[in-house]
């Protein structure tokens, strides 16, 4: 009495071009096993997610400092002061150990007292700036925040002093955001 499988090793054998099939499978097959065995496992890239948010009066943004260390920095724009004020938390401690602060308003073009129910949109973008004579020697985060003014399309760039030594300071860091550069399109100039 001949089972199923018996019948199958005998197809198998009788069809010689199967065999050759089967035998370059099975040795991909173990190929791919081994060289996944010789290869480290690849981490997979860090994500940072930058968002920002406004309301009538302030404006808020998340942007990366630290990618390494996978620290986040925060923004807040007050419109009323054109103030930025930002926070970056320590590692260690989960505290806000270095702060930043700039007013934006000389930047955008505003003459003191002028600026009357200002509108503004902030977000942070991506930027590996070096240290350089005009911006100083002091290193930067990967980031850059926008300040753009509502009324004029002015826009103002600033770089976000940081270096890794910061993450577990064990003493505040109070630092200025570095002016880097504004854009006036259509030469804006402020009301």
């Amino acid at each position: 009495m001949t089972t199923m499988l018996d019948s199958f090793w005998r197809d198998f054998r009788m069809n010689e071009s199967s065999n050759r099939w089967f035998a370059a499978i099975m040795v991909l097959a173990v190929g791919i096993g081994v060289g996944r065995m010789l290869l480290p496992p690849q981490p997979l890239p860090r994500a940072f997610a930058i968002t920002s948010q406004a309301d009538e009066t302030f404006a808020i943004c998340t942007a990366p400092i630290d990618v390494a260390n996978g620290i986040e920095g925060i923004f807040i724009l007050d419109f009323a002061t054109g103030d930025i004020t930002g926070g970056v938390l320590n590692a260690a401690s989960g505290m806000f150990a270095t702060s930043y602060k700039w007013n934006v308003l000389g930047d955008l073009g505003f003459q003191p007292g002028q600026a009357k129910n200002p509108k503004f949109l902030l977000v942070a973008g991506s930027a590996e700036l070096r240290p350089n004579p005009r911006i100083g020697r002091r290193p930067l985060a990967p980031s850059v925040i926008y300040v753009t003014d509502c009324t004029t399309g002015a826009t103002a760039a600033y770089g976000i002093p940081w270096s890794p030594q910061q993450a577990n300071a064990s003493a505040p860091v109070m630092s200025e955001l570095v002016p880097l550069d504004v854009a006036r399109p259509r030469g804006a100039v402020a009301p």
